[in-house]
């Protein structure tokens, strides 16, 4: 539509890096069918807002900004109010019926449906249309994306679970594991790598279960595969389940070049009892072992990691043997999260239910180790030189932030240093400082 006046919409996006690809492939299909993607929503005349619906305060997030946006819908600054994502395939129904104001609202099976439903809500005046798209997409890849502006970026490996965890949502949400053509997650990341790109983080609800949809572990061919692409750049690895951490995927996280020494290794717990009531499918031996294997064969390796505490039926022994483990400072980073009941899944009909003060508690104690554990770690980094990956300028001509391949983008530690360097490329810093939860340090 070269010659007509585009439509203008702005896309709001919440929750996890998967919502960021998908959001990818709906800037796609927007601007595909005539529309011009801006900034602001300010400078929109449509709003699309990426929901997430996986937890209670996802939840409360999304509704929120739902209602910001209606509100300004309803100030004449915008004219259409678009709600897609997990939010939207978990109570679509529910959000049409109570958000009249609303003008679609799109399960999240197909992001490229988008288009469709926003032309054809222009006739439906009293309620929104509501709409899920039959089938998931199988190809979120199919066509090519827009480049981002960032020096690294998010890649959608997989899609959906199969694992089933009795207090996780996400398979009634997203589907089962579902893997991207391996010659489309390729080509995509050869996208990013000529235009610029220097990290590659590969995501998904499970991404070592890559090929198990097909029957066939295809993980470490998939690492390869990235790895084989000409230029210089990271491969970093998040939300790796350890059911799916076999002998054979560690070796390639060991052995492939350009695979960053970090892993993403969400635990959930490590008592027996609580990792079989929540469905995990391993033990506390199993945890153990891989963790034990994983630090032998990729020297230095920074581990993060997730645990929820709270869990029903959680009892004092349970948590001394969480606390007890994490105290051995495998991981450098995490996260913890206090159980919430999720409607329709298995653990919400439990009924050896913590008190939520017990629950608080035990959430910030974990949080402090992760706090002592992360200080040790960067009073360690003092004097080492490291590679850092420059991703903007500081507040003040010559200071810069990157991070060092230990650090996942968004979540994990910056690095700020002095030096004369362009951002999105690498650079050489000497770490001076690593007390807080930043590095500082100077370029060498």
């Amino acid at each position: 539509m070269p010659s007509e006046k585009r439509k203008t919409v702005f896309i709001e996006t919440l929750g996890c890096p998967k919502n960021r690809v998908d959001s990818e492939v709906l800037e796609r299909a927007l601007f595909m069918s005539g529309w011009r993607v801006v900034g602001k929503p300010h400078d929109a005349e449509a709003v699309v807002i990426n929901t997430c619906g996986f937890i209670e305060d996802a939840k409360a997030e999304s509704i929120e900004t739902v209602w910001e946006f209606i509100r300004a819908k309803e100030a004449g600054l915008i004219e259409t109010v678009v709600v897609t994502g997990c939010l939207a395939e978990r109570y679509a129904q529910v959000l049409g019926d109570e958000m009249p104001e609303l003008d679609v609202v799109l399960g999240n099976r197909d992001p490229r449906a988008i288009v469709r439903a926003m032309e054809a809500s222009r006739n439906v005046n009293s309620q929104p249309l509501v709409s899920t798209p039959e089938a998931f997409l199988a190809d979120w890849y199919e066509d090519a994306l827009c480049v981002g502006n960032r020096p690294w970026a998010f890649v959608k490996v997989t899609e959906g679970c199969d694992n089933r965890c009795s207090y996780c949502a996400i398979p009634a949400i997203r589907g089962g594991l579902r893997s991207a053509p391996l010659e489309s997650i390729v080509a995509r990341c050869r996208q990013l790598v000529e235009n610029g790109t220097r990290e590659l983080v590969l995501v998904g609800q499970d991404t070592t279960a890559f090929g198990l949809d097909s029957g066939e572990n295809r993980f470490p061919e998939l690492l390869r595969s990235i790895s084989a692409i000409d230029g210089d750049f990271w491969i970093r690895v998040m939300y790796s389940h350890p059911r799916n951490l076999t002998e054979k995927n560690i070796s390639a996280l060991a052995e492939t070049p350009k695979v960053a020494p970090y892993l993403d290794l969400p635990i959930q717990h490590i008592s027996d009892g609580i990792l079989d009531r929540m469905g995990r499918h391993t033990d506390g031996n199993h945890i153990r072992r891989i963790v034990r294997d994983i630090e032998e064969r990729i020297s230095g390796i920074a581990l993060r990691t997730s645990v929820i505490v709270g869990f029903p039926g959680e009892t004092d022994a349970d948590f001394d043997q969480l606390v007890e483990f994490l105290d051995e400072g495998h991981f450098i980073h995490g996260g913890v999260f206090a159980y919430s009941p999720e409607d329709g899944t298995p653990s919400a009909l439990f009924q050896d239910s913590i008190d939520g003060e017990t629950v608080a508690e035990r959430k910030l104690f974990v949080e402090m180790i992760f706090d002592r554990i992360r200080h040790e770690s960067n009073l360690v980094m003092e004097g080492r030189t490291v590679r850092v990956l420059v991703e903007s300028e500081g507040s003040r001509p010559g200071l810069i932030w990157g991070r060092t391949e230990f650090d996942a983008p968004e979540i994990d530690r910056n690095l700020r240093f002095r030096g004369e360097v362009e951002v999105g490329s690498f650079a050489d810093v000497m770490i001076i400082r690593g007390s807080g939860f930043h590095l500082l340090g100077v370029q060498v």
